[in-house]
């Protein structure tokens, strides 16, 4: 093969994390007779249909991911567009791509998906054609549990993705009934204070899931106070009462100084007269009965205090 077309291939792969499509190799000149002989010598490895990957080239679930669009011409959606906004923390274990309604379902190493996308739904991540947040929201109501969905919403509204506004103009222009992931979503932007400020962390939605659920009285979050001379925030609470309830993250405290200040916030609040309700994952998880009741009971302690 020239040394000019491998450069040309080179360059072209090298603007598409490392991958090149069939088309483009013959629009650089590259016969059908020359392409089989680098596929079987491996210096170009075929991943989806039409798309190749310059061989020795670093692979994975992004690099799957652009080459399902690359071969599709289609729009990475649904669990994998969350992924590349960080909405959840796996990549699906096949690629989910939204392509139009026309486009030839042919045999792909992904899941294909017809959907109504306008321009203004897609923006490009790390060079790959995605969906923007508001869209992967609702499209992610389809595909993932109720608890997986309220934490991705917390997570894109905590990261500045998505305003909770624009969010909720966007689903009442194409939610429609019987449209796939319309009911998980509409039932927590109805339920939503859009006044209260987004939850920081998963552990702290999974508390706030579980008051809900409950029937306890919804808190405030991220509560602003002054104790001493210093000024604190407090993840949930209920200021009538002074309760707060934390969640506490294997690795949160990633220091010995951050750790150690994190206690003496905790004893200048108990000695402005708070009370700390500490919670971990195995809390909330395997035992959410025993937080819910802690929580009742240290209303009703305060309740009985005030009256």
């Amino acid at each position: 093969m020239h040394v000019a077309i491998e450069r040309r291939i080179a360059r072209s792969a090298a603007k598409q994390s490392g991958l090149i499509t069939r088309t483009q190799l013959v629009k650089i000149g590259l016969s059908r007779g020359q392409l089989s002989r680098i596929v079987l010598a491996e210096r170009l490895v075929e991943i989806c249909a039409g798309v190749f990957l310059i061989g020795g080239a670093p692979s994975g679930p992004s690099i799957e991911l652009a080459a399902a669009c690359l071969s599709t011409g289609g729009v990475a959606s649904h669990r994998s567009a969350a992924y590349l906004h960080k909405l959840v923390d796996m990549a699906p274990s096949r690629p989910e791509v939204t392509v139009g309604p026309s486009h030839p379902m042919r045999k792909t190493p992904l899941l294909p998906r017809s959907s109504d996308l306008v321009p203004k739904d897609i923006i490009r991540i790390d060079g790959v054609r995605t969906t923007n947040a508001a869209r992967t929201l609702i499209d992610l109501g389809a595909v993932v549990p109720g608890a997986t969905l309220e934490a991705a919403l917390e997570r894109a509204l905590h990261q500045r993705l998505i305003s909770f506004d624009r969010l909720v103009r966007r689903f009442f222009e194409i939610a429609r009934s019987g449209r796939p992931g319309v009911g998980p979503l509409r039932a927590l932007l109805v339920n939503r204070d859009p006044r209260l400020a987004p939850a920081e962390s998963d552990l702290e939605t999974l508390l706030l899931r579980i008051m809900r659920k409950a029937g306890l009285p919804e808190p405030v979050r991220q509560h602003e106070l002054r104790a001493g001379d210093a000024l604190f925030r407090l993840d949930v609470a209920y200021p009538e009462l002074k309760i707060f309830m934390e969640g506490d993250g294997f690795g949160v405290h990633t220091t010995r100084s951050v750790f150690e200040r994190e206690r003496d916030r905790q004893n200048l609040l108990v000695i402005d007269g708070w009370l700390p309700l500490r919670f971990t994952w195995r809390h909330l998880c395997h035992d959410p009965t025993r937080v819910v009741s802690q929580v009742f009971s240290a209303r009703d302690r305060r309740l009985r205090e005030l009256s």
